[in-house]
């Protein structure tokens, strides 16, 4: 009634542009008087580049920043008064409430575009539909999911076949029967579906639609009087964000034109109970439509192509799609037998985690904490982990993009971390989670604790050369550590042949080259020294590499060492992230095996040139 209230005021204000034009967030606190509905709404900064005009003789229309339509509010009888406020979005009309008698009150609401078909009638105007002038099949079973998991029967009824719609497909006896009973049985029938469903009270998704072709029933079979479109042993994939469900939804039947019903009660699908009515497949066989397979092709291949095409998509339209990617993968995860959903749930996690970390998916984090809750519950501990550990990450990254203090934010989240690697110190993950926090800790011994606790928990992974690697680094100092590898054409590059100079060892790929020049400088700078430079290059191709060192003009001998940071070179020293240098004295020991800046290498410099 509070909605009713506003669109009341607002239609009287309309009559005054001289004052609606001094209240434009008056119009944009306009809402639908149905919910759900997706539309175009500006933020708070996008408001003064909103305007609000008369359209023609005959309404109003608030533009957006980009002259875009937003809302339009019509007086299309020339009553003087608005009697249809629409919304837009993408500056297409998507929704529209109607006050046909001019009353004041709407009393029809209507979908349009991409949408949908919808047209529901509210007889005694109080803002809830009592009737669908039109609604397609795809509709109905949105609606049923929607009433299942706000529990309302009433919604529900509105899309089933009524005892006076049944009479008008003019069904034989036998069938009209069978149908009569499953119409008795509806209101009881949806309180048991409320509990075995297990939807309400969840904010449930809408996914997808499986029908098959629809089929025509004609007249004189089974003793029918017309012609009868319908789909049988229909289903609906639908989800919370973090869980994918079959609803079963069963047989759905065309009332007039446009408008759709369904004659079953909904249950959680199972392929060994399908639902048919009016008609059975001719093979004999369940469902009707593409197999498993060619879906999850699909699936897979759309949200590629998406996701390839998200870098080039404007700003504000990139959450939208990063939302549309999560959703195909958490489809394909409900196609996938059990079994085989571990790698598309990981597939998940890690997309998730990886948008949020672009700062293009604020409902992320949320997202992946419901994952986390539901795949702990079913007892995966290895699932469960990798989620979790991505969890973590992804709040550290909001964190540190808050603002929040650094000092309180890295306390907050290595306390996180060594909770986590506490509960799943025998996972992958966890043992991950550790070399993330041996490679956070400020004292070196500290880390080796770490790094030795993973030596000692995946002695046969191949982290734990990694970490044996870091143990080498970090007790290197005045050692005499060997180590060599082959340039792209394979030469041998030895460290042990150039004792008597300063060697720098740098670790680099062709994505992070933003310092060296500021290291060619250190380089130049202390030549007169004997400081010479050894890279470590670890691109995927040699042809990437000379390509960077030919735009860099990089003249350091080079060792190859392919395949990233997990490529032989890193592993060696436990390198973690490129950009990482290794300084030896003349005398060929380590002297510091942990620079990561020009300027702390030239503070390191200038102390042995003194």
């Amino acid at each position: 009634m509070k909605t009713i209230r506003l669109l009341l005021v607002v239609s009287f204000v309309l009559s005054t542009v001289g004052v609606f034009a001094q209240n434009l967030e008056t119009a944009l606190k306009i809402k639908p008087m149905q919910k759900g509905v997706e539309y175009d709404e500006p933020t708070a900064d996008e408001l003064a580049q909103c305007e609000f005009k008369q359209y023609e003789k005959s309404g109003y229309v608030v533009l957006g920043p980009q002259k875009n339509i937003l809302r339009l509010f019509l007086d299309s009888t020339g009553s003087g008064r608005v009697n249809q406020w629409s919304y837009f979005r993408n500056g297409v009309e998507v929704y529209r409430d109607i006050d046909s008698d001019g009353n004041g009150k709407a009393d029809q609401y209507r979908w349009l575009n991409n949408a949908g078909t919808r047209w529901g009638i509210d007889t005694n105007e109080d803002g809830v539909i009592d009737s669908w002038k039109a609604i397609s099949a795809e509709e109905v079973s949105q609606e049923v999911m929607g009433a299942l998991a706000s529990n309302d029967v009433g919604r529900f009824l509105r899309v089933t076949l009524s005892a006076e719609e049944l009479k008008s497909l003019g069904l034989g006896e036998m069938k009209n029967d069978v149908v009569a009973k499953k119409i008795a049985a509806f209101q009881a029938g949806f309180a048991e579906a409320v509990k075995t469903t297990n939807f309400s009270g969840k904010s449930m998704e809408w996914y997808q639609f499986a029908g098959g072709m629809p089929g025509l029933v004609p007249a004189g079979d089974k003793e029918n009087k017309k012609d009868l479109v319908v789909y049988e042993n229909t289903t609906v994939m639908v989800g919370d964000g973090t869980e994918t469900k079959q609803l079963a939804i069963g047989t759905l039947v065309k009332i007039g034109d446009g408008n759709w019903r369904t004659i079953d009660v909904p249950r959680l699908y199972d392929e060994n109970n399908p639902m048919y009515t009016m008609m059975v497949p001719a093979d004999g066989g369940g469902r009707v439509g593409m197999t498993e397979g060619d879906e999850i092709a699909r699936l897979a291949q759309e949200y590629q192509e998406i996701q390839e095409a998200i870098p080039a998509a404007p700003v504000d339209k990139r959450p939208e799609m990063h939302r549309e990617v999560t959703r195909r993968i958490i489809q394909i995860i409900a196609l996938t037998p059990p079994g085989a959903r571990e790698p598309w749930i990981q597939e998940l996690a890690s997309t998730i985690m990886a948008a949020v970390q672009l700062n293009e998916f604020p409902q992320g984090a949320e997202q992946l904490k419901s994952l986390y809750d539901n795949v702990k519950k079913q007892g995966n501990e290895e699932l469960a982990a990798f989620v979790r550990f991505c969890l973590i990450m992804t709040d550290y990254h909001i964190a540190l993009m808050s603002g929040e203090d650094a000092l309180v934010m890295q306390v907050r989240w290595k306390e996180n971390l060594e909770e986590f690697v506490t509960e799943y110190e025998k996972t992958d993950a966890g043992v991950e989670g550790m070399m993330q926090l041996a490679f956070a800790e400020s004292k070196e011994e500290d880390s080796l604790k770490w790094y030795r606790k993973v030596v000692t928990l995946a002695a046969d992974k191949p982290i734990a050369a990694k970490a044996k690697g870091a143990i080498l680094r970090l007790t290197s100092r005045g050692k005499e550590i060997p180590f060599s590898g082959k340039d792209p054409d394979g030469a041998v590059i030895d460290i042990a042949s150039m004792k008597g100079s300063f060697v720098l060892l740098y670790f680099w790929d062709s994505h992070s080259t933003v310092d060296i020049p500021a290291i060619k400088g250190v380089v130049n700078k202390y030549a007169g020294t004997g400081l010479k430079v050894i890279g470590v290059n670890v691109d995927a191709d040699a042809q990437t590499m000379k390509a960077t060192m030919a735009r860099n003009q990089i003249t350091w001998p080079q060792i190859f060492s392919p395949g990233g940071l997990d490529s032989p070179a890193p592993v060696y020293w436990g390198i973690s992230a490129p950009r990482w240098m290794i300084l030896y004295d003349k005398d060929g020991t380590v002297i510091n095996p942990n620079i990561f800046s020009a300027d702390q290498l030239d503070t390191i410099m200038g102390g042995l040139a003194r």
